[in-house]
């Protein structure tokens, strides 16, 4: 069932990719002084990626027909398997959505008065034609392309253009990230091996891939023992996604990274970027080593759980708002990693549920930020209150913004965060119940913001304006989400049913 055909011999897909690079193009062939030009090529085709998305979205058939939709193949180097693959299904439908909104609202939160302006449009760009094709490739070599094309705007958006110590952020980043990729690249390499000895045809399709997972064990030097090579291929993939996600104790580069980022740079990295890692885990690991996934997910369970916690706890004693809402996402991250992990159909639907979600929220927080520091000219906490007083609509949008992180019902935030507790308590219940603790504390630091921040009196700064209408129109999308997920919750997890009870890691 969809809404609607869409036509068969378009490359829906492709022009995904395509639009966004268009719009790099136009972006470098403007002149440098032509700001105003800049900006509105950069809304232009980044409104345009957007409803593209929508009509994919709209075209898609939903139920358990054929599970990849629009996809598109053609021979790249064929002599050793390597094909321009892209296809979408459950796992990557919603997350395309997700990534074409929040780089339309990066595009419109971007200043006009930008130190280089044309430079910082241009990679921008880059980098969301970059994400979408992380989440539409099926090929893994041209899967790996698009997640080191990610890395190079990501590392002079955030060095260039950051704040504070920006070098050592970027560069931080983008040591965990080469590392992780190299990682990965070494797995992916051996997994192709391995498909090649058993069919005798070198393959990188992954949908050719998961029809042959690895088997087999390695043999340990001066007799220590065997060790599967599943798991071994697991964790090489593992390592560049936690990294990505991050997983605890892989976080250390996001705090500083958020920190340094710039608004629009960091709405796309907390809003999206972290996701991709999480969804890597379900297209690749649990995909190509179900039986690796089962017996490592407990211990990535742990470390979800302990991510969550810790990041609660760092949420707490933050005084910059930027900060505490940098371990915040860390957290939510956290309850995304523990549905992986779980195994089970709620956990993954639940996790695929909170990727968009989380999206969603932590934009919206990071927005709110930057709104109260443009106004104020301080991020500390303790050098705010009682700002309702003068803001009113400021602080009745921030408000359901801060029920929606801290999982209220009713609002996006509960419905994932509450699968993904059905399925961790299926799975193991200690993980379940630290994951609750998560929840209450989750509630704490939010609130202690909110009341902090708008509800004491007398305000300070007093001279604190009212939200603007050009501020209200960019989080409008994020709210109407929260709202409308909120109240159909069951709406995300019937789109991607059949993707995921199809994923090898159920069947076993």
């Amino acid at each position: 069932m969809s809404w609607y055909a869409l036509p068969t011999n378009v490359p829906w897909l492709t022009l995904a990719v395509v639009i966004p690079l268009s719009g790099a193009l136009l972006v470098a062939l403007t002149p440098t002084v032509a700001r105003r030009v800049i900006k509105q090529l950069g809304v232009l085709a980044s409104a345009i990626t957007l409803l593209l998305v929508l009509g994919i979205i709209g075209g898609f058939q939903h139920g358990a027909g054929n599970l990849l939709q629009f996809e598109e193949a053609r021979p790249w180097v064929p002599a050793i398997g390597i094909s321009y693959h892209l296809g979408v299904d459950g796992l990557s439908l919603f997350l395309l959505g997700l990534n074409a909104l929040l780089f339309l609202i990066a595009v419109l939160v971007t200043n006009s008065d930008t130190p280089r302006l044309k430079q910082f449009m241009l990679l921008l760009l880059i980098l969301e034609a970059a994400t979408a094709g992380i989440l539409l490739s099926l090929d893994l070599i041209l899967f790996y392309v698009f997640w080191e094309a990610m890395l190079v705007p990501l590392y002079f958006l955030i060095g260039v253009w950051g704040e504070g110590p920006r070098v050592y952020a970027a560069f931080k980043f983008l040591i965990y990230t080469v590392i992780g990729s190299f990682a990965m690249l070494i797995a992916i390499l051996a997994v192709v091996a391995i498909t090649f000895a058993q069919t005798g045809q070198p393959s990188f399709d992954w949908t050719v891939l998961v029809q042959h997972p690895a088997s087999g064990v390695w043999q340990l030097p001066l007799n220590l023992g065997t060790i599967g090579i599943p798991q071994l291929l697991f964790l090489g993939f593992a390592l560049a996604f936690a990294i990505k996600m991050p997983l605890f104790p892989l976080h250390t580069w996001l705090p500083a990274a958020y920190t340094a980022a710039p608004l629009p740079v960091v709405i796309v990295l907390a809003g999206l970027v972290s996701k991709l890692g999480a969804y890597g885990f379900l297209r690749f690991n649990l995909s190509l080593f179900p039986d690796a996934a089962h017996s490592l997910g407990p211990a990535l369970a742990v470390l979800a759980t302990a991510g969550i916690l810790y990041g609660a706890f760092m949420a707490l004693v933050q005084t910059d708002l930027k900060r505490l809402v940098a371990y915040a996402s860390m957290s939510h991250l956290g309850f995304i990693g523990l549905g992986i992990f779980a195994g089970n159909l709620l956990g993954i639907e639940g996790a695929l549920v909170q990727m968009v979600n989380h999206g969603v929220i932590i934009a919206a927080l990071f927005l709110i930020v930057a709104m109260i520091e443009r106004r104020t000219g301080t991020r500390d906490r303790a050098q705010l209150r009682g700002l309702g007083a003068t803001a009113p609509l400021f602080a009745a949008l921030f408000l359901v913004i801060s029920l929606a992180a801290l999982g209220l019902p009713g609002l996006n935030g509960f419905t994932g965060e509450f699968l993904i507790m059905l399925g961790a308590w299926t799975a193991f219940v200690p993980m379940a119940v630290g994951a609750g603790i998560g929840v209450i504390l989750a509630a704490w630091y939010v609130l202690r913001f909110y009341q902090g921040s708008f509800q004491e009196a007398p305000p300070q700064p007093a001279g604190y304006g009212e939200m603007r209408i050009a501020d209200a129109g960019v989080l409008a999308p994020l709210l109407a989400l929260m709202i409308v997920v909120g109240v159909s919750p069951a709406f995300f997890p019937a789109a991607v049913e059949a993707t995921v009870k199809a994923m090898p890691v159920l069947l076993r």
